[in-house]
C-alpha cells in the first residue's frame, strides 16, 4: 500500500529510500518507466521506494504567464503514481520559496531535510535548483558529497522520439488524441462539472453535457471526438465537442459531450472525459438540418467504434 505525504519544512518524512524526483505531470509511459525501475531498485537495496513530487507545475510559479497547459490534476497524478506502487509518495509544495533555492539549497533543505534518500532517479532531462541551473550531474555531485547514488533514466522512445510530457501536449494541441494516448499509455483525461449551456442540442434531440473546467489543463484543438464519460451512474460512450461551434459563435462552453446510452439531469455533477480519437473538424453546415444529420452520424459512429 502506498502512502502519500505532503512535505512539511523541518519533518523528516521518509527514512532511507530510492527517490524517483520529478514533476511526472501526466505519468506517461516514461515515468511509468522510471517508477518501475526506481521501486526494483529499492528492492535490491533493501530500503522503501518513494517518488517525490511538486503539489504544480514549478512553472506556474516562476512563469505563469507561460506556464504549459497541465495533461493532469494533482489528484490524478497522485492516483496515478499510487497505480505503479511506490511504497510512498512525498508531495511537496512548490512556492517562491522553493523557487529561488539553489541546486545546492534544494538538496539540502528539500530533500535532505524530507527524507534520508541512499539513491535518487531522474531522468536524463532532470532539471532543478533555481533557474534550472541544476542538471543530472549536479545532483550525482551533491550526492558524493551527502551519500547518495544518482541514477540518470534513460528516456523512453516511441517512434524514433522520446517520450515527454511536451510531446504530449504538442500531441493533444494538434488534435491527435490517439497518438498521445500511446504516450501516455492510456486515454488523455479531463475533468469538470456540468453547467448550463444555451440548450440547441437538445432542441436537435441530442442533448449535452456542457463541462465547466479549469483553463490551466490541456484542451485537444477544436474537433469532434469519440471518447467516454465518467459521471456518478456510470461510464458511457460520448461524442465530445471541442471548441466554439462555428453555426453558434455566441456559445459560452468550449467543451460538451453527448453521452450515448444515459437521459437525465447532469446539471452541477463532476464528469470526466477520456479522448479516444479526433472524428472530424469543426465546420460550417448550410442549414440546422443538416448540422444535426452530421451530429447523428457522428453519433453513430463513435457508437459503432466503442462498441456501444
Amino acid at each position: 500500500m502506498t502512502t502519500v505525504m505532503t512535505h512539511n519544512r523541518g519533518v523528516h518524512e521518509m527514512g532511507p529510500a530510492v527517490i524517483a524526483l520529478g514533476v511526472f505531470d501526466g505519468v506517461h509511459v516514461g515515468h511509468q518507466t522510471l517508477v518501475s525501475d526506481t521501486i526494483t531498485i529499492a528492492r535490491e537495496r533493501g530500503c522503501a521506494s518513494c517518488v517525490l513530487t511538486f503539489d504544480r507545475d514549478p512553472d506556474q510559479v516562476i512563469t505563469p504567464d507561460r506556464a504549459a497547459p497541465q495533461l493532469t490534476s494533482l489528484e490524478d497524478k497522485t492516483a496515478l503514481l499510487r497505480s505503479l506502487g511506490p511504497d510512498a509518495i512525498l508531495i511537496v509544495p512548490f512556492d517562491d520559496w522553493l523557487a529561488s533555492l539553489s541546486p545546492d539549497d534544494f538538496c539540502i533543505d528539500v530533500l535532505l531535510d524530507a527524507s534520508e534518500p541512499v539513491a535518487c532517479v531522474v531522468g536524463f532531462d532532470f532539471r532543478f535548483g533555481a533557474k534550472a541551473a541544476g542538471d543530472a550531474a549536479t545532483l550525482a555531485a551533491l550526492g558524493a558529497l551527502h551519500g547518495f547514488d544518482v541514477v540518470t533514466h534513460p528516456l523512453v522512445r516511441i517512434d524514433d522520439a522520446p517520450v515527454t510530457s511536451t510531446r504530449i501536449r504538442g500531441l493533444v494541441s494538434s488534435g491527435d488524441v490517439a497518438e498521445a494516448a500511446v504516450l501516455l499509455g492510456r486515454h488523455h483525461l479531463l475533468r469538470g462539472v456540468v453547467v448550463h449551456g444555451t440548450g440547441l442540442g437538445r432542441t436537435m434531440g441530442t442533448p449535452t453535457a456542457n463541462l465547466d473546467m479549469e483553463a490551466r489543463f490541456a484542451l485537444p484543438a477544436a474537433g469532434v471526438y469519440s471518447g467516454w464519460a465518467t459521471i456518478k451512474a456510470g461510464r458511457f460512450p460520448a461524442a465530445i465537442s471541442v471548441g466554439v461551434p462555428p453555426m453558434f459563435p455566441d456559445a459560452t462552453c468550449t467543451l460538451e459531450a453527448h453521452l450515448i446510452g444515459f437521459s437525465g439531469d447532469l446539471y452541477d455533477s463532476p464528469i470526466s472525459l477520456e479522448f479516444v480519437d479526433r472524428v472530424r473538424d469543426q465546420r460550417t453546415f448550410p442549414s440546422t438540418e443538416e448540422l444535426s444529420a452530421a451530429i447523428t452520424a457522428d453519433i453513430s459512429a463513435i457508437a459503432a467504434q466503442l462498441g456501444a
